[in-house]
Parts: structure tokens; C-alpha cells; sequence
């Protein structure tokens, strides 16, 4: 009797989750179509635009940014950000004494090298992540006059193939193609030497790992790096690489995957934990490379299989733009308790350090400026930011 319960427990566990924050069941069927996590995304967004009523701030209802999914936004305003991206390529770069780096859009890979070690399974990973790409968005639009919406990329809807995504598929709207067919691109999707913690021993590559064929940034020229160089900025002038790797995306980046990610994180702990697939938590191991990692080597090669570099790919942006929009979500569907920060200040606590606090200052001058954690809590809060997610 005892065994015939256990088995009647893992089949209701399998029939339907529990959003904990909602009070919702949704089945698993709406889980996997993505029913859910589009009722999320719903949830989310409304709570934050109330939030806008009766607001004193400098964001209000009519001067709000709405972020869409790339296959969403219309044709022409995708090569307007492709435009811009180029723009930002063509920028001086802003670090001083460094020889590799020759654009603006090389600044944003300096400042995420000298930040890496601090920024990822640290207290700082959400909150600097969201401060990071705001700051791109912004450059793109006061350097180099983009107006339209912010894409972001949801890995899900491209989890049967991620080479026919319209993120990839090398036409003009695109961010260019899969990169030339090599036939073995090794364990480190078109990396020499792997990336992310984790993320670099998965079989046989995906299927490219050469330089990007078609489309945009098919002539883009990778200025610097890899971090195994003995100058990682150093002049180090090569095509940009990609891999692409639908097993990738189906495995760890899948729709199910990113709802399941935001229904059990009860607590920011365990959400961040969760997103990266942190070792350290007992219930985050299941999720192994998770959609963090499974995101980034869906794209992989070079330098987007980079750790500390992957910011030179420029899908980089739409990636994260999905990881900011899961943590949108998870804080605005229980708003007056996800205010909060959980971790050390070092990646894995590597060395020992003391607890990041929202009082903690984020420099990310000279690309950004400087910042109170605390300001970056909210996304509607208008210091610094005005967005949301559709």
C-alpha cells in the first residue's frame, strides 16, 4: 500500500505543478505548450504596470519600454537594431591602455572580463546582468538612434531547431547564420578549451562551429581574447564562430524548463541557483548545465562559448534579455517579497567572501555608471529604469 501511494504521488507530481506564488495548478500539458508560462509572463507584466498608477517617478504608463521576442518585432525594426549593433561596432572604445579592444561594442566584453569572477554565481548576478544589457540598450539608442523595442531571445520556442530559428536562419532580419560545418567541433561547441563552469564536456558539438556564412555579422571581426590567451586583451583579430545546438536548447533551455525554473524558486536563493544550475544546492543539480548554461551553448562557438568573453557575440544581449525576463516574471508575481539579494560576492564563494547587500555599489564605469544595487531592483522603478516585458 505504501509503494501504490509513492506511485500515486509521482503521478499527480507529473500531472500538475503547483505555482506556489499564484496559488494556480497548471498541468503539465500547459506547462510544456507554454501556456503557463505566457499566463506568467501576463501575471507579471500587469502587476508591474500597476505599480505605475499614481507613480511619482519619471516612468509612467506612456513613456514605459516594452521588450519583445525577436520573431515578434516587426521585419524592418529588426534591421534597424542589426543597424544599431553595427553602429556600436564602429564606436571608439572607451578603456584606456588596452590594445585588442577597438570599439564600444568591444567596451561591454572588457567590462564583463574584469567583472566575471564577481558577477556569476555571486549575490550580483541578476541585479548586474540587468544593469549590463539596460546600459547596452542604451548605448544603442543614444549612440547610435535605435527607437524600436529591446529583443530578447526565449530559447524554448526554437527547442526542435534552433539552426531554423529567425534568430539564425542568416536572412536580412536575422542576427546572421550558424556558423561554417567543421566536422568535429570538440567538446567546447566550437571553443578551444570550453567556457562555462559545467559547460564544456558535452558530446560531438552542435552543428557548425565555423565562421558565421551568412546574413548579419557574417564579415563582424572578433577583436580579442579567448581568456586562455596569456593577454586575453590583446590584439587577436578572427571571425565570429557559432555552433548552434538545438540538443542544447531542447535539453536544458526548453519551455518547460524555463516555467518549472520560475514555479520552484520559492526564495532568490534558490531561483538564481536554479537559473544557473549552481552545484552547491542539492535541489538545483537536476537542472545540471540549466537554462543559463544551456542558452549560451545553444549559440556556443567563438566567443560565445566564452565565459568570460561571450559578450562579444552579439546574441549575448537577446540570451540574457530572456535570463532578465524569467527574473521579471519570478519578482512580479509576488512583488513585496522578491525585493531581495542571497550570496557572497565571489563566484562560488571563491575565495571566502561576506554577503553582497542591495547596499553594495555596482561601477560599471567607464561603459555604464554607478549604481546602488537596491536602484536595480525594480524595472519600472525610473531610477535608472523603464521597462517591461511583453
Amino acid at each position: 500500500m505504501v509503494f501504490v501511494k509513492r506511485i500515486l504521488s509521482f503521478a499527480l507530481l507529473a500531472v500538475s505543478f503547483q505555482g506556489l506564488v499564484l496559488g494556480q495548478t497548471y498541468s503539465q500539458a500547459d506547462i510544456i505548450s507554454g501556456k503557463a508560462l505566457k499566463q506568467m509572463g501576463k501575471t507579471a507584466y500587469d502587476n508591474a504596470l500597476k505599480r505605475l498608477e499614481g507613480s511619482t517617478s519619471t516612468c509612467t504608463k506612456e513613456t514605459v519600454h516594452v521588450r519583445k521576442e525577436w520573431r515578434y518585432i516587426p521585419g524592418p525594426e529588426r534591421t534597424a537594431f542589426v543597424k544599431a549593433v553595427e553602429c556600436l561596432m564602429a564606436k571608439p572604445n572607451v578603456y584606456p591602455n588596452v590594445t585588442g579592444p577597438k570599439s564600444m561594442f568591444d567596451s561591454f566584453g572588457v567590462l564583463h572580463y574584469h567583472l566575471t569572477p564577481y558577477v556569476h554565481n555571486s549575490a550580483y548576478f541578476l541585479l548586474f546582468h540587468r544593469a549590463y544589457i539596460w546600459t547596452y540598450e542604451q548605448k544603442l539608442r543614444e549612440m547610435c538612434g535605435y527607437t524600436g523595442a529591446f529583443p530578447y531571445w526565449e530559447w524554448g520556442l526554437d527547442a526542435a531547431s534552433v539552426e531554423k530559428s529567425p534568430l539564425f536562419d542568416g536572412s536580412e532580419t536575422s542576427m546572421g547564420s550558424n556558423g561554417a560545418k567543421l566536422n568535429n567541433t570538440g567538446p567546447g561547441g566550437g571553443f578551444p578549451g570550453g567556457g562555462f563552469p559545467g559547460g564544456g564536456g558535452f558530446p560531438g558539438g552542435g552543428s557548425g562551429g565555423g565562421c558565421v556564412t551568412t546574413g548579419p555579422f557574417k564579415n563582424f571581426t572578433v577583436n580579442f581574447g579567448p581568456n586562455t590567451a596569456r593577454d586575453p586583451l590583446a590584439p587577436n583579430p578572427r571571425c565570429l564562430k557559432r555552433d548552434l545546438n538545438t540538443m542544447m536548447a531542447a535539453t536544458y533551455a526548453s519551455i518547460k524548463n524555463t516555467t518549472e525554473t520560475i514555479l520552484e524558486g520559492t526564495d532568490i536563493e534558490s531561483f538564481q541557483a536554479n537559473l544557473q544550475g549552481d552545484f552547491r544546492y542539492p535541489a538545483a543539480r537536476k537542472w545540471t548545465m540549466a537554462v543559463h548554461g544551456g542558452g549560451h551553448f545553444a549559440i556556443a562557438g567563438d566567443p560565445g562559448g566564452d565565459f568570460y568573453f561571450s559578450p562579444l557575440e552579439p546574441v549575448f544581449y537577446l540570451h540574457h534579455g530572456q535570463i532578465d525576463r524569467m527574473y521579471f516574471i519570478w519578482q512580479n508575481l509576488d512583488w513585496a517579497k522578491r525585493q531581495t539579494m542571497a550570496g557572497t560576492i565571489t563566484m562560488m564563494n571563491q575565495p571566502p567572501s561576506r554577503n553582497g547587500t542591495l547596499d553594495d555599489d555596482l561601477d560599471i564605469t567607464p561603459v555604464g555608471a554607478v549604481y546602488k544595487y537596491r536602484q536595480l531592483l525594480d524595472t519600472v522603478g525610473g531610477s535608472p529604469f523603464c521597462f517591461v516585458y511583453e
